[in-house]
């Protein structure tokens, strides 16, 4: 795992500042801003809110077959609008924001397998602070740990799975969830 000074040390070159544009928060051609949330994140989001987890969640898209019948999917993103995230207000403020998952709290900066990512960003270029390069390296670190446990509780879950024909499920890792 990478020291979060090190990784400071890669992002203030990089430079960022957060525009407040709302650009990451709203839906682009690819569909750019769907936002993959774990089963912790979303119960911090419901403790902050106190909406219901399908008020804020929804199943990733992508359904895969499973084994015996029935469809999976690994993974809940956040529900969006047509435009933008449910979250995004008119002023384009996170109204979550001390509750934001984690790829929000790094975006557009993740650490993945042993490098620094930068993704597409109005805000890439611009001054960074050296507080806000310290705190987004150690928010990369925490994000890609919890990613991991995440990853290693939702196999371990994944593997006792028993869906019948015409079950729809997520499986996190919390268990497995069945939908529709």
């Amino acid at each position: 795992m990478k020291n979060a000074r090190h990784l400071a040390d890669e992002i203030r070159p990089t430079g960022f500042t957060c525009l407040m544009c709302g650009g990451c928060c709203s839906r682009g051609e690819d569909d750019g801003n769907l936002v993959l949330v774990s089963a912790p994140e979303i119960r911090a989001i419901m403790d902050f809110t106190g909406l219901a987890w399908d008020d804020i969640a929804e199943p990733y898209p992508d359904m895969m077959p499973a084994e015996g019948g029935g469809e999976f999917t690994l993974a809940w993103c956040l529900r969006r609008t047509e435009t933008a995230c449910i979250f995004l207000n008119e002023n384009n403020r996170c109204t979550i924001y001390p509750a934001r998952p984690l790829i929000c709290r790094t975006y557009p900066f993740a650490w993945e397998e042993g490098k620094l990512s930068v993704y597409a960003c109005p805000g890439i270029g611009q001054n960074t602070l050296c507080n806000e390069a310290d705190t987004i390296a150690e928010e990369c670190i925490r994000r890609e740990g919890a990613e991991a446990e995440d990853a290693e509780r939702t196999g371990e879950i994944f593997m006792t799975m028993d869906l019948k024909p015409g079950e729809y499920a997520v499986v996190d890792s919390e268990g497995v969830k069945r939908i529709g």
